[in-house]
């Protein structure tokens, strides 16, 4: 409610300030991505299964469980383009890339000693691969500083990929190779930018494939 008031007291003041540019190209980096999430949600049930497969080996001797180690993420970065077709209106999109690894782990219990041991025996890895056309609308125009909202709808390349690296010692162990295609959006509901005429910075908030909260560095020409 308060970004659609804001809208509509500087729609006048974003007709009159208008300036000459027709192209943006753009870097960020966000926190929040859609595929990000959706990737902490697939761990937890991929790690239901694998955690409770265990194997008794050495005659009920020992009993081997696996888990996953911390995750190492890849920073969600996106590269972005616009082409103004009016004043308000620039049409365009981005690429995303992210991704997670973590170590998977073999636990063993030792059932006559009690003794608990835990060793690598592989690797778990997810890569995200994003498209998503979108359109941009100009709140307000000035030559050092702007508002604007965007809205776009793409698709995501989820890659999966869960090896063992032959030291597992009978553990039960599974193995993913997978690639998952999704719809995916991105509507940043407030953006703001500022800095010269050609060159800014900008913070974006909204819900989407470059993330609920967003920065990056804009060249327009």
């Amino acid at each position: 409610m308060v970004v659609a008031a804001m809208m509509a007291t500087v729609s006048a003041n974003a007709q009159s300030g208008y300036y000459n540019t027709k192209h943006e190209l753009g870097i960020t980096i966000g926190a929040g991505a859609i595929t990000e999430i959706a990737g902490g949600l697939s761990d937890f049930a991929e790690l239901a299964i694998v955690a409770t497969a265990t194997s008794a080996i050495s005659g009920g001797a020992y009993t081997g469980s696996s888990s996953y180690g911390d995750e190492k993420y890849l920073p969600n970065i996106s590269v972005e383009y616009y082409y103004h077709v009016s004043k308000a209106i620039a049409l365009g999109g981005f690429m995303a890339f992210n991704g997670l690894d973590r170590d998977v782990y073999g636990e063993w219990r030792n059932n006559e000693s009690g003794h608990n041991s835990k060793t690598k025996i592989g690797e778990a890895s997810r890569r995200n691969l994003s498209f998503v056309p979108t359109a941009k609308f100009d709140w307000l125009r000035k030559k050092y500083f702007g508002m604007y909202s965007k809205v776009g709808l793409g698709v995501s390349f989820m890659f999966e990929n869960q090896k063992d690296d032959g030291s597992n010692d009978g553990a039960d162990f599974k193995e993913v190779d997978k690639t998952s295609i999704i719809p995916n959006i991105q509507v940043s509901l407030l953006g703001l930018e500022g800095g010269s005429e050609n060159f800014r910075g900008f913070v974006e908030l909204g819900v989407g494939e470059q993330g609920i909260v967003l920065a990056g560095l804009k060249y327009k020409f």
